[in-house]
């Protein structure tokens, strides 16, 4: 810990909170394209107006087409390079709000808006963290750069292009995920399996495949008359299926007790054997594990008419499972039904070691700043910016100090949260970039 750094920040709490305020005002949400804006408009300003934030702290920035922004502190031609991976971009306010979405209001100390937390709060204090570090006077031995994506809550188009025209740091974290440090992500499965025949079952249940299914009902008619079940079950998300309760995979048990002829009785006590309640793939032969962590399927969506099904899975795999061998358990366990995989996409995981330097390294700086000295890396199913890049991690802003309130009405970044975070990410650039 910098002495310097801290009392900088602290020094310039004030302008900090107030230069996030207005980037927070900011719907940066994804929208038609226009010259120089790729994802619209609004997104297009929020950067212009952070990185007009960065030069009048007096740092080097660039507008990379309007798909990212960078600020730069230079080590010379040859250094090696730090990165820093933000974005700027938001997901839909969606509703339940008791504050202005983009209003920015502080009440008991909280910051209130879509994309405090997630990730414009953690954004500055990346730049001011680093401004920190440069009016330190403390040599660098590596180049630091804040990259300011504009398209990751979407497919990262941002990223994609920055890795066709610019450097690839050597190493890298982003502040867009858990404390103390993230530095395993599982790969990311999405398939639909579509299988025709005729039948007399009807539903269509979720919206998203990596979102367990709170509730699911079908209809089943039979010389006219209809018999329709519905079942309960708790949402969550994909790569934590055991915190809910999936309904989809209720509905297919219950069903199974129905009098069904035909397909329509091939196909559910397909289904039901294949998924029973199962988050694992156990039935399916996918229950696997390594240093990355166990795999997870959801059953998340399933469109069935009179002409079959359309179902779309989520799976969190382990980065050492073959994309084939998943393939070939999947169509084996449904084959019954005569469908195929129809659609197929398939991101892959990363796994650094827990005692390569940027791991060890953000570790201590974690465990000096808190105090916590049996904090131990943590390896999740989710997705960010990190598996985008090699040897990159993720390194909070959950988790310490911390409510998770990412995506959720009434997101919020704390004001001590927002300050402690520009201190740890000074830490981290002083540790990685300048020792």
């Amino acid at each position: 810990m910098s002495k310097f750094t801290d009392k900088w920040i602290d020094d310039h709490k004030d302008q900090m909170i107030e230069d996030l305020r207005g980037a927070l005002r900011f719907r940066t949400l994804e929208s038609a394209p226009l010259p120089g804006a790729p994802f619209g408009r609004p997104v297009r300003d929020c950067l212009d107006y952070t990185l007009g934030k960065a030069d009048a702290l007096g740092l080097k920035t660039r507008d990379l087409d309007g798909y990212c922004g960078l600020i730069d502190a230079d080590a010379g031609e040859c250094s090696e390079m730090l990165g820093i991976l933000c974005h700027l971009d938001v997901v839909p306010e969606g509703t339940g709000w008791d504050h202005d979405p983009y209003g920015a209001e502080i009440v008991d100390g909280k910051i209130y808006a879509r994309g405090s937390l997630d990730d414009k709060g953690p954004a500055y204090a990346s730049m001011y963290a680093l401004k920190a570090v440069q009016e330190s006077g403390l040599p660098l031995k590596r180049s630091v750069r804040l990259i300011l994506g504009c398209n990751e809550e979407t497919n990262m188009g941002c990223i994609h292009h920055y890795k066709e025209v610019e450097r690839i740091p050597d190493l890298s974290f982003s502040p867009d995920g858990e404390y103390p440090i993230t530095n395993s992500e599982k790969s990311i499965l999405q398939c639909t399996y579509k299988a025709n025949f005729a039948s007399q079952i009807e539903m269509s249940v979720g919206d998203a495949a990596n979102v367990v299914p709170g509730e699911a009902s079908a209809t089943i008619t039979d010389g006219g008359l209809q018999v329709a079940i519905k079942q309960i079950g708790k949402i969550a998300h994909a790569s934590l299926p055991w915190e809910g309760e999936n309904a989809l995979q209720k509905l297919f048990l219950a069903l199974k007790d129905e009098d069904l002829e035909g397909m329509d009785r091939v196909a559910i006590d397909t289904l039901c054997d294949a998924f029973k309640m199962e988050y694992h793939g156990e039935s399916l032969g996918l229950d696997k594990e390594d240093e990355s962590g166990r795999l997870t399927l959801n059953v998340g969506v399933i469109r069935w008419n009179s002409k079959g099904f359309e179902l779309t899975l989520d799976l969190r795999c382990p980065v050492s499972l073959p994309e084939c061998f998943i393939q070939e358990r999947i169509e084996l366990a449904l084959a019954a039904t005569g469908g195929k995989i129809v659609w197929w996409k398939y991101k892959p995981g990363y796994s650094i070691p827990d005692d390569s330097e940027i791991v060890s390294k953000l570790l201590k700086v974690y465990k000096d700043r808190t105090g916590d000295q049996d904090a131990k890396p943590k390896k999740i199913g989710g997705g960010t910016y990190s598996r985008e890049l090699p040897n990159a991690v993720s390194f909070g802003p959950e988790g310490y100090m911390c409510e998770a309130s990412c995506h959720v009405a009434n997101e919020f970044m704390g004001i001590d949260q927002l300050v402690m975070n520009a201190k740890m990410i000074a830490d981290a650039i002083i540790a990685l970039a300048c020792e």
